[in-house]
């Protein structure tokens, strides 16, 4: 027998993707829904953004159910029906297109301000009650409900608190909750480069002994957003680099890919490093997003972890949730998580060595994954997703 829908109110601290989703969401089920953002409504320009998630069909699903997916506009995607991955300094190469399982595409290059912009509108259409401009300075958690008080001396009372602030999450300190974090001791550099070779909606990475470099294809056939993750050290060294002696490294990276490369926006570097929040849920405290996991964005499923925590916490809220539920949920984000950390912990212990033995092991690698169908398909469904 299913259970009678009970009304929460929740506060989400946070008006990220991950935490706008997560709010309307919820309003959408019924809910009263507060979110907390310590800036204001997000705004892009004209110019391409130069931070950027490559959206999964999970995540491009859980948008077009919420309604954003269908308002966001289309000279700001980037739909990509391929992949192209090789090793630098071997001769390992793989190539997916969503043809190969059937699909239209393997995802979608979403501007994140873009994405935040439409969140954030439909949010307060729905009837999400955002308090900008202001911040979380204090919560108490106990078993009955929630108290939270603002920088601005307003208090909050709910039934529960997501915490969607971020990787630095402040709520996540305040409530002591023990982290586990690895520094990469790299830094990812973005940018906007212009390519003489249209990219034909196919996203490319390459590896380097230093750290992966990915073009990711926006909706100008011939702009990519670029994301160089390089050992810290290097990437100081190419942040110094003027311009010129920038593209030069890059276009010598590229091994041609796009032809002839230009930088098309300013460059700006931040730092990387894997985290995760060993108890996510706290009483009536829920992590979700970067506050409760962060991984190297060598795959670019940094955005979809987080939507998939939201898509898996929706049905829980959908009726009466109680803490059982909650830690299900818990135990099943941890572990998609875990599995995710593990992946790129992997990945980037395999190709970040030039042991020759392991450059004959990641040739002969991704040949196989090429070759062997059944293989291939199942990468190309990961890549989807599923």
């Amino acid at each position: 027998m299913s259970k009678a829908f009970k009304a929460q109110s929740i506060v989400v601290v946070g008006g990220g993707m991950i935490g706008l989703s997560a709010a309307l969401g919820l309003r959408l089920q019924g809910h009263r829904v507060f979110v907390i953002e310590r800036s204001g409504r997000p705004e892009y320009t004209e110019s391409p953004e130069l931070r950027v998630s490559a959206l999964a069909h999970h995540s491009r699903k859980l948008l077009r159910e919420l309604g954003v997916w269908q308002q966001l506009p289309q000279q700001r995607l980037g739909p990509y029906s391929g992949m192209q991955v090789w090793d630098h300094d071997s001769f390992g190469e793989i190539e997916f297109n969503a043809a190969e399982v059937g699909a239209d595409d393997l995802g979608a290059i979403v501007e994140n301000k873009v994405l935040e912009q439409a969140l954030w509108d439909a949010a307060i259409e729905r009837g999400v009650q955002i308090i900008a401009d202001d911040e979380v300075v204090e919560h108490q958690v106990t078993e009955s409900q929630v108290t939270v008080k603002l920088r601005s001396q307003q208090q909050l009372q709910a039934d529960y608190f997501i915490a969607a602030d971020g990787n630095r999450s402040p709520t996540r300190e305040r409530a002591k909750l023990p982290l586990s974090f690895w520094d990469y001791e790299q830094t990812g550099i973005v940018a906007v480069i212009k390519t003489e070779k249209p990219h034909d909606g196919i996203a490319r990475q390459v590896f380097l002994p230093t750290g992966p470099i990915a073009w990711l294809p926006l909706n100008d056939a011939h702009l990519v957003s670029l994301v160089w993750s390089a050992d810290t050290e290097k990437a100081q060294q190419l942040l110094a680099l003027d311009e010129q002696a920038f593209m030069n490294q890059l276009q010598a990276a590229s091994d041609q890919c796009l032809g002839k490369l230009e930088l098309d926006s300013v460059r700006a570097g931040f730092p990387l490093r894997m985290q995760y929040a060993q108890r996510w849920l706290e009483q009536r405290l829920i992590l979700i997003g970067d506050a409760a996991h962060s991984i190297h964005p060598l795959a670019g499923q940094g955005a979809n972890l987080g939507f998939g925590d939201v898509v898996e916490l929706l049905p829980v809220f959908a009726a009466n949730p109680n803490h059982r539920e909650l830690r299900a949920w818990e135990r099943k984000r941890k572990a998609a998580a875990i599995t995710m950390i593990g992946a790129m912990e992997a990945f980037k212990r395999g190709f970040g060595s030039a042991n020759p033995l392991l450059k004959l092991v990641r040739g002969i690698g991704f040949k196989a994954a090429n070759d062997i169908q059944p293989l291939k398909r199942q990468l190309i469904k990961a890549a989807l997703g599923e």
